[in-house]
């Protein structure tokens, strides 16, 4: 029954993630009035773009300070699922010794009885230490508000009610849009601002992985890793290393695109930052009792 409701579960939040998300990319580039993706995305979309629009309107119009506003918003709204994300690692982390402990038990027993049992005494070890299974699902919920957040501000400068803001920052025209491809040297001269925030998003995005991956000895249970685990984690890393090619090369086209990655980039520092060390703290504790 029990294994029935987390299945269950499972599915209900994949599925709202891909009824919020959407599929359909084509209306990416049309205004926001226009019909295109699913109603429930658009809605968020729509609303998140009304906020942007209020709040740079409350700051003289300038766009920029809306949309940094608004993403920083954002951030700190899902920052509880972010915390309850590195909880459920660091729960994990202080787990791992009872759950070693479990697996050397039943090593080389495979008769159902003992599978059994082994179950069982992992579930114990997982509510012991507070760990939910389906914990690294959490950030799935994320993901709709992300999406939308990226839909409106492709988009914004797209739609004629938001022309009375001031896309203007600094030297750099936020309405603007690249010419010609990416290595088209000939029109450098009008597409080096879209190239310099790509290089600052491809930059952020960079550091803050290599910090995210480089963690403290504490934070790494040496004595429990395994072959299997140092691929995974050599996959992941060459993954990101993927990722962040992507983003430069998306964050190219738009500026609006490129300013959101930044900030949400260093927000992220900041947020692994504290996280960490409340990780640390955690460990520390627990081992001083031990």
């Amino acid at each position: 029954m029990k294994n029935s409701r987390k299945i269950l579960l499972l599915f209900l939040v994949l599925g709202v993630v891909f009824v919020l998300s959407g599929c359909n990319t084509t209306h990416y580039t049309q205004p926001l009035d226009a019909d295109g993706g699913f109603t429930w995305v658009q809605w968020i979309v729509r609303r998140i773009a009304d906020l942007i629009y209020f709040v740079s309107n409350l700051a003289g119009g300038y766009y920029v300070i809306g949309l940094l506003v608004i993403t920083v918003l954002i951030r700190v709204l899902g920052w509880p699922i972010y915390a309850k994300t590195n909880n459920l690692s660091a729960n994990m982390q202080i787990a791992q010794p009872d759950m070693e402990k479990v697996k050397q038990k039943y090593q080389g027993k495979t008769d159902q009885a003992s599978q059994r049992a082994q179950q069982q005494e992992m579930m114990a070890v997982y509510k012991e230490y507070g760990i939910n299974p389906l914990g690294c699902l959490l950030p799935l919920l994320q993901m709709p508000i992300f999406i939308a957040m990226y839909q409106t501000v492709r988009r914004i400068p797209l739609t004629e009610r938001f022309d009375s803001l001031n896309f203007n920052f600094l030297i750099f025209d936020f309405k603007a849009e690249p010419k010609g491809s990416f290595y088209d040297l000939s029109a450098f001269s009008h597409n080096w601002p879209f190239l310099f925030f790509a290089i600052i998003v491809g930059l952020t995005m960079f550091f803050y992985q290599r910090y995210a991956m480089t963690k403290p000895d504490i934070l790494q249970n040496k004595k429990y890793r395994t072959a299997q685990q140092e691929q995974s984690e050599k996959t992941m890393k060459y993954m990101s290393y993927f990722m962040v090619f992507m983003l430069v090369i998306i964050a190219y086209t738009n500026l609006g695109i490129a300013f959101y990655w930044i900030i949400g980039n260093l927000f992220q520092f900041v947020q692994t930052h504290i996280n960490r060390k409340q990780m640390i703290q955690r460990l520390e504790e627990r081992k001083s009792r031990i």
